[in-house]
């Protein structure tokens, strides 16, 4: 459970933002005293898993209901590849944890590729999409008994996650030695995300319960004794984000507005690295 209590060092109000998804209730941010990191205030007594059920949110998505839907698939079947790139091939056997694997398209993609994945996901309804697909798929990481991984990935999951010091050092344990630690996350630095600010669809209250800039998640790997290899942009986040962002905020012209917004935080961010969306792979240092 996220706890209000733990909101003691995060003082800095940053915005107040909208579930749009599914109550349309209001969510404070703030930041940490440096502003590297910021979390989404959220009561004690709040179910989060009620928060996930609707039609649109995307992980856990069957087909596309809308245009926009359609679009998110076509941008998703085209990063498989590109993500398939982060996977370490430097050892014999190489195993994959896809952590938060949602309906297991990305383990699909792998098992296609006779590449050994096997998936975390909580719920009980994309478990099940899963295992009507073939995949192994379980429900939290003691549930993996010994098994160890060269390379586990977290797409756009851990700022999701109620305490991710702690996630991220249970993860550590079923990582072998040098393994790789991939994470993909929005970035509340991204132009974007200042043009937007608080309609910023990435912000996507209260399920992203932790909103990251790339230092600040730098810094936190860090001291679980990971080591950034590299850091790559997702471009197509970009436009996509805008949109939603855009028709938020009930923008004339959403579509042209987004393309402008998305290709100028693209633009700056070669200079900056303050992509909306970036991929960072870590290795363990031990």
């Amino acid at each position: 459970m996220f706890h209000v209590k733990h909101m003691k060092n995060f003082n800095k109000f940053y915005c107040t933002a909208k579930d749009r998804l599914v109550s349309g209730r209001l969510f404070s941010i703030y930041f940490n005293h440096n502003k590297s990191i910021a979390k989404t205030k959220v009561n004690d007594n709040i179910d989060m898993y009620s928060y996930y059920k609707s039609d649109q949110y995307h992980s856990h998505q069957k087909k596309a209901n809308y245009f926009i839907d359609k679009v998110y698939f076509i941008c998703r079947k085209l990063m498989f590849r590109y993500k398939l790139g982060f996977i370490n091939k430097n050892f014999s056997n190489v195993s994959v944890l896809d952590y938060g694997c949602g309906n297991g398209h990305f383990l699909s993609y792998l098992k296609k590729r006779n590449i050994k994945a096997l998936g975390v996901e909580k719920s009980i309804e994309s478990q099940t999409e899963c295992k009507s697909k073939g995949l192994s798929v379980f429900s939290s990481v003691k549930s993996i008994n010994t098994l160890k991984f060269t390379t586990i990935t977290m797409w756009h999951v851990l700022e999701h996650v109620a305490n991710p010091s702690k996630c991220i050092s249970t993860l550590s344990t079923i990582l072998v030695s040098k393994g790789t630690l991939v994470i993909a996350v929005p970035n509340i630095e991204s132009t974007d995300s200042q043009v937007f600010k608080e309609e910023w669809a990435a912000l996507d209250v209260p399920r992203h319960l932790w909103h990251f800039t790339p230092d600040g998640l730098i810094k936190l790997l860090n001291k679980q004794g990971f080591v950034l290899v590299k850091k790559r942009p997702l471009f197509l986040d970009a436009y996509y984000i805008s949109l939603l962002s855009a028709k938020r905020k009930r923008m004339f012209f959403p579509w042209i507005i987004a393309f402008c917004v998305a290709t100028l935080s693209n633009i700056i961010g070669l200079f900056n690295g303050n992509y909306s969306s970036n991929i960072f792979v870590f290795r363990k240092n031990v």
